[in-house]
Formats: structure tokens, sequence, C-alpha cells
């Protein structure tokens, strides 16, 4: 996994900003910490999703002691209140079986969930697991592969996926 570092500062009379110093270009935008945050975690998953599409790698991820030193950031972090974030990076892989433990009751309750959601054990397990480590850790997900093309009725996809939530 992946962590990247974000500036994230506030202009006066202005909305907040962020931005990855290691990523040109992948920056976002919001009224509040917690929106332009919100807002540039969905900004890093395009821009790795744009690299792979073209069949480039993410560029390395500097530390924290390396962006200190860098002028702009140090520049950013002091004239606008600025903080520095990290957010994690995970790319979704080929699948690996694994083995887990859980109460009867709880394998049945998920197995009905699955059912209801159209789905299987696995994925539905999966699907619970990315949004909690989302919610924890802040990561985003990047999936391989080229993205859904606009104007797609996602009633059409196949049954056995979970939607999830951006």
């Amino acid at each position: 996994m992946d962590k990247y570092v974000a500036v994230l500062h506030k202009d006066e009379a202005s909305a907040y900003g962020a931005y990855f110093p290691d990523l040109v270009g992948c920056f976002a935008a919001g009224d509040t910490e917690d929106e332009a945050l919100e807002n540039l975690r969905v900004s890093l998953r395009i821009y790795a999703e744009d690299l792979a599409e073209e069949g480039r790698k993410m560029p390395p991820a500097r530390s924290l002691h390396e962006l200190l030193k860098d002028r702009p950031v140090k520049a950013d972090i002091a004239k606008g209140g600025g903080l520095l974030v990290l957010v994690p990076l995970l790319v979704a892989n080929k699948k690996r079986r694994v083995n887990i433990t859980l109460e009867p009751s709880l394998i049945a309750a998920v197995d009905e969930a699955a059912r209801i959601a159209g789905t299987n054990r696995s994925d539905y397990l999966a699907s619970a697991a990315w949004r909690l480590v989302k919610q924890e850790t802040g990561a985003v997900r990047m999936r391989p592969g080229p993205r859904k093309k606009a104007g797609r009725n996602p009633a059409k996809t196949a049954k056995t996926k979970v939607r999830e939530s951006a």
C-alpha cells in the first residue's frame, strides 16, 4: 500500500484546497476540510486510473521528511496554515483465497445479506471490508483496468457484483 502525502490549506476568502506535491495536476477543493479531503481521494483514484490506462505507473511517494524540505510545500504550509495528510492508495489485484473463522450465525446472516444483494459470500465480505478500510484509514481504492464508460447502465452490470458508493 502506497501512502501519498497531501497538503491541505486554506487561503483567506477561499475554499479549502488540497494537492499532492508528488502528483502533478492532482488536486481538489471543498468548502470544508472534510469535503476537500474527500474530493482529493476521488482525484487520487482518477489520477491513478488514468495513469494505469496509459500503461504508466504511479510516481514514487516521497516521505514526510523529504516533503518538509521542499520549498513550495513549506511555503504553502506557512502561508495558509497548511497541514500534511497521508492518503493511502490501495490497488485492487487478483483475488486470493483465505480462510477465516466466523460464528455460524454470522455466516448465515452474511449469506442472507449477500443473497439479497444479488452476490456471493466472498464478494459481499470483500465489499464490506473495502468500505471499512476506507472509513478507518481514508484509503483510496484503485481498480486496475478501464474505467466505466459514461452513460453505461448500471442495471445491466453483472449481478455478482456488489455496488459500492464512491
